[in-house]
Formats: structure tokens, sequence, C-alpha cells
């Protein structure tokens, strides 16, 4: 099979590898798209903790199921999309339903071969909770791959409450930034505002959304109470590391309003002095929110499959294994917003 090897940061090579043999108890998935996470541009260029080389990255992944050693309602020949996180399934914050918090959590494309290959492997573990059937009418299988960021983002939006009414700050852009604006006007917000300085992302979101857009290159308070009339936003979500959260994000918000820690801050910006009389006196919430659950992305996936959330304009760059490199500098570049490797 072909796969995208990387074998240190910055040497990435397209090998062909011998095909891969379905695991005891688990399946062989022919992968059909794999989208790029910011992630993936990050373990390229820098590494990652948690990488042993060589690793094939790529956890945003739908496929064909090529092979099952385990009877389920999944058989060979069907469409999955697939949650990335292999949980125990049996510590404690996997018997809560909070499996992305496993204790002995293994991720596909970080710590076990990914997605940016022809062929991969889920191990038992995944199929219970690691595959959701998609119906073979669902609109194209490379919107369907966006389903585990989309359930990151419905991740933090749960715990932020987002809801009917709520007018919501989305601070960044990007990919995941244009998800959590779709995602918060499909739960019913009433007002949304995204904070992007790149003038082709400006440019993309309002052609695609009821957004307002704001300049992040300008300062944000007096635009955010002009907005609200006053009153503040009920939600911030941080969709980039870029910008600091402290007693300036404080100021942005309602009374109740909540702020969820999306991105994760940069090394050496993350212990900030932050004012709780006013989270005492005013009942603000700051909470943080790690990828996402089996359960928030098979609820993600029935959206996108189902055509109940429109994200398709999110893909701005399709190509093919091939040709990956061309898709992660797209990313790293941000020359537009998600890319797909598409048709592997």
């Amino acid at each position: 099979m072909k796969a995208a090897v990387l074998k240190a940061p910055g040497i990435l090579e397209l090998d062909d590898l011998p095909d891969l043999e379905c695991p005891k108890g688990g399946a062989l998935i022919e992968v059909k798209a794999c989208s790029v996470c910011g992630t993936d541009v990050k373990m390229l260029q820098k590494g990652h903790k948690d990488l042993v080389y060589p690793q094939i990255l790529g956890h945003e992944i739908v496929g064909e199921i090529a092979e099952i050693d385990q009877e389920c309602d999944i058989v060979e020949g069907d469409l999955v999309q697939v949650w990335p996180g292999i949980a125990c399934g049996v510590c404690r914050p996997c018997l809560r339903g909070n499996d992305n918090q496993c204790m002995s959590m293994k991720i596909l494309g970080f710590n076990r071969d990914g997605g940016f290959a022809e062929l991969v492997a889920l191990p038992r573990e995944s199929i219970s909770r690691g595959m959701n059937l998609i119906d073979r009418k669902a609109p194209g299988l490379d919107v369907v791959s966006l389903a585990e960021p989309l359930a990151c983002c419905l991740n933090g939006q749960e715990l932020t409450t987002v809801s009917e009414g709520d007018d919501v700050l989305i601070i960044g852009g990007g990919p995941i930034g244009c998800l959590h604006a779709a995602l918060a006007e499909l739960r019913g917000a009433e007002k949304i505002m995204v904070a992007e300085k790149l003038e082709n992302r400006i440019e993309i979101i309002k052609r695609h959304t009821a957004c307002r857009v704001l300049d992040t290159s300008e300062t944000l308070q007096e635009a955010i109470l002009e907005e609200t009339c006053g009153k503040g936003v009920d939600v911030i979500l941080m969709a980039t590391p870029e910008v600091e959260i402290d007693n300036h994000l404080l100021r942005l918000l309602a009374s109740g309003g909540r702020i969820c820690i999306f991105s994760g801050p940069r090394t050496g910006d993350y212990e900030k002095t932050i004012d709780v009389r006013s989270m005492h006196y005013r009942e603000l919430t700051i909470v943080g929110a790690y990828g996402c659950s089996s359960r928030q992305n098979k609820q993600a996936a029935q959206l996108l499959a189902s055509g109940a959330l429109d994200v398709d304009w999110i893909i701005t760059k399709r190509t093919a294994l091939e040709n990956i490199r061309e898709a992660l500098d797209h990313s790293s570049e941000r020359r537009g917003l998600k890319a797909v490797i598409d048709g592997v």
C-alpha cells in the first residue's frame, strides 16, 4: 500500500509498504478521505511528544470496510467514519461516557498509524465505539471526514452550553472557527461573531455565513460592546492559540458568560492571573475542552452525513495522497481553510 510516512520532523516520504493485515478482532479500512488537521502540520514541522518514528499521520478518516474480524452490525463493504481514539472502555472516564479522557488513550495518527495511507488498521477496541456507519447516499465523503473536528467543537459547545438566544464570539476564523460558527447557528445562537485577521479567511466567512466578522488586529472590546448593546457576549470559543486568555477576555463577557479554552495555549503562555472576584460576582465560567468523545463523534458524523450541517465550503483544497505535501502546505500557509486527501 502507499502511505505518507513521517520519519522525523520535516521528513515526510511517500512509501510503498506491505499491505496491512486485519488485526485479530479488529477491522481493516480502505481510506476514502482523510482531512488535514493543524496538529498534523505541527507534527510534521516540530514533532510531538507521543510520536514514535516512523509514523503515518492522519486522524480525520472516512473509509470502506475491507475486512472485519468481529460479529457486529457493520460488515465488509460498509462505509464508516472513524473516531480516532482507542479507549480502554473500563476506566472511570470511559465508564462515565468521557472516553476522550481515557486513562490509557491511544490515538490513530499520533501513537498508532493513521489515515494518510491507502489502508488503516483498527484494533479490537475500536469496533464498538470507533466506527460510525455512513449511508452511501450521504454527501461527499470528504465532508464527512470533518466529523472528528466538528465533534471537538460539539464538545466545547456542550461544555459552554451554547444554546438558543446566545451571543457567541469565536476567536479565530480558521477551519475550527468556521465549524464552531456553523454548529452554533444550528444550536440556535442569536448572534455569532468571528474575530479573524487574515483577509482571505474573512472573505470566505462573509461569503458563506451570516456571521459578523471582527478584525482581531483592532481592539475587540469596543466592537463587542457595540454589537451586544453594551452587555457583552454569552460565550467565547477560543479557536486559535494566538490570543491570550486573560482578564481582557473576561471583560467581553455578559453576566453568566462562559469561555471555552479550546485551542491549547502556547508554551509559556498558560500561567495567568485571573480576576476570580469578577468570576464570583458575575458568575463567569472558564472551561477546558480537549478532543471529543465517541458519542460526540457519532453525533457529528450523523449531522454531516444527513446534510443537516452544510460545511462543504470549509474544504478549500482537495488532492490525492501523492500530493499530500500540497495539502499540508495549504494548511500550514493558511491559504484557505481545510485541506482533504481525497479518494486515496
